[in-house]
């Protein structure tokens, strides 16, 4: 019988919840000068970066997960339909929003840059496709290798590449000078560490979660370890660029995503309120932009304006998707929402069939 995987709801909920912070984050320091609270609201900000890496390692832990080395029959069809149309309609939409276009040409422009050149939050699209082909490519060479020993590895190249574009002089050369651009973004050098893991914890995943409580001090001591090691960076002024971007991100994912799988080997039950989120997770990550810096300055202060700005776009963003999903064709343009209610998930967890 099928299982559900509870820690992929709470994921979903929770990058997508954290994205639209991040953002709402962003919006605030627009809007007020904030010299001494600044610096608590951009840590926290910070700490919430694991939200878009772990959006697109949950495309390949699933599809490990369910398919191992293959991927069924009109894989790719369904996904161009589901994630690919409505990156078209998204971006259309927002070169229009954010492009500001005064004729035709200015609009080719905008939808010229956003949707081939990193311009908006739908790039992690982009990523997703590439980790298919990898998965297709290379899965199979992968089961071969050692899990441990190749993701370390990913981990180290990933974050070399970040470490690159930031500490090496963009070259002259424009056929290499793109990596250095928000173009580098949407290539998947720097997210691949997100493949590798997404890839062995979704294959070998019944022999990792049977060990994972095993390795729980190891994993809490280098999730805080390596938390307080990306403060410090920020904070002593070496990595002052609040992205997922950086350096230190793999390896600070890396383990937030240890973390995740380690806290749901002890507790396997889904709110009502974090599985309603995760069904709506795609559309409101798509959509949130839209508003999330056009609301103007909502309070006198500024974490209240973040909250307010925060709420505002989850309830219009969630408002538009379920609309728009009562017509036939509203999920290829504003992104489809899951269908499994509480209630059949709950029966699940009952009946043992919640992993």
């Amino acid at each position: 019988m099928k299982t559900y995987t509870s820690v992929i709801f709470w994921m979903r909920a929770i990058c997508c919840l954290s994205v639209v912070m991040i953002h709402s984050v962003t919006t605030t320091f627009y809007k007020f000068d904030m010299p001494n609270s600044g610096y608590i609201l951009r840590v926290f900000q910070l700490l919430l970066l694991f939200a878009t890496p772990m959006f697109v390692f949950i495309s390949e832990f699933l599809l490990a997960k369910n398919y191992r080395t293959s991927v069924k029959e009109g894989f790719f069809k369904q996904k161009l339909l589901m994630l690919g149309v409505p990156y078209i309609f998204i971006n259309l939409g927002l070169a229009y929003v954010f492009g500001h276009p005064k004729n035709i040409e200015d609009y080719i422009d905008s939808v010229n840059y956003m949707m081939f050149h990193g311009g908006t939050v739908t790039y992690f699209i982009v990523i997703i496709f590439q980790f298919y082909l990898l998965h297709i490519l290379f899965s199979k060479y992968l089961v071969h290798l050692n899990p441990v020993k190749i993701t370390i590895c990913s981990v180290v190249f990933s974050s070399l590449f970040w470490a690159m574009r930031k500490f090496v002089e963009t070259p002259d050369n424009y056929l290499i000078s793109w990596l250095w651009q928000r173009e580098g973004w949407m290539i998947f050098f720097g997210w691949l560490c997100y493949f590798v893991l997404g890839f062995y914890i979704g294959y070998y995943y019944e022999e990792f979660m049977s060990s994972i409580k095993d390795y729980a001090i190891p994993i809490l001591i280098g999730t805080a370890f390596v938390t307080i090691w990306v403060i410090y960076n920020y904070m002593s002024g070496w990595l002052t660029l609040v992205d997922s971007k950086r350096i230190d991100t793999p390896i600070y994912v890396t383990m937030i995503i240890l973390l995740f799988f380690l806290l749901s080997s002890y507790f396997k039950y889904v709110p009502k309120f974090i599985l309603f989120i995760s069904n709506y997770s795609f559309s409101i990550y798509l959509l949130h932009y839209f508003f999330v810096h056009r609301l103007g300055q909502l309070h006198d202060h500024p974490v209240f304006n973040m909250l307010f700005t925060f709420i505002l776009c989850i309830v219009f963003s969630v408002s538009i998707a379920y609309i728009a999903n009562q017509f036939k064709l509203g999920k290829y343009i504003v992104g489809g929402i899951g269908n499994l209610t509480h209630e059949q998930f709950y029966k699940k967890y009952k009946m043992g069939l919640v992993d």
